[in-house]
């Protein structure tokens, strides 16, 4: 019975053990990688790979980070396919950029712009007397519910597709999380420039 209770306690301190190695492991692995996956979106870009066969680590400035970003949109909006440059200049946006905005050349008060500092597209409508933007509300919000976005003060409607409302005594705002759906932002962006703003003219965008 002595050796049959030794080998019990040994089996349940072994399994204890290797219970906390696993633990710590996990633990640690969670840590490193919101460390990578959100670090870039701080003042230091963090990435990793193996090149030619060695693991190496490289760190870059966000600063120079967002210029080398900003020099490939720019060489892509030499792409006569509008929706396409729109969705490789949000890929671009969501390797580590805070925010991307859309406007015609030359006109910067009609824009489109997404937050994207948590690896999302969060869309943001945001309308006052200087932009001139009021009159366009009701038909951004339409083309919303068009994509099946719902008002997120429909409280039956248990979806993640929503947008909201902010209206001030200057100024209205909407907000609408487009999460990863590249081509469904993309669809939206260039409607709203074609159906709304009117305009068919070549976009530009600019990273931060």
């Amino acid at each position: 019975m002595k050796d049959k209770d030794f080998v019990e306690k040994f089996d349940y301190h072994f399994f204890k053990a290797r219970r906390k190695i696993i633990d710590f492991v996990y633990i640690t692995y969670g840590k490193i990688h919101r460390y990578f996956y959100f670090g870039n979106f701080r003042k230091k870009h963090i990435s990793y790979g193996f090149i030619d066969g060695k693991f190496q680590i490289t760190s870059v400035d966000h600063t120079d980070f967002i210029k080398n970003v900003q020099k490939k949109i720019n060489k892509l909006a030499n792409n006569s396919d509008r929706k396409k440059f729109i969705k490789l200049a949000l890929t671009q946006a969501l390797d580590g950029c805070n925010f991307i905005i859309f406007s015609v050349a030359g006109e910067d008060n009609k824009y489109i712009q997404f937050w994207t500092g948590e690896h999302q597209l969060k869309y943001n409508f945001y309308a006052n007397d200087v932009n001139k933007l009021k009159n366009c509300f009701l038909s951004v919000v339409g083309l919303l519910s068009e994509m099946e976005f719902v008002n997120d003060s429909v409280v039956e409607y248990k979806g993640r597709m929503t947008f909201k409302i902010d209206k001030g005594t200057n100024y209205i705002s909407v907000d609408a999380n487009f999460r990863k759906d590249l081509d469904l932002a993309s669809e939206f962006v260039d409607v709203v420039f074609k159906q709304i703003y009117k305009t068919k003219d070549k976009l530009v965008a600019k990273v931060e």
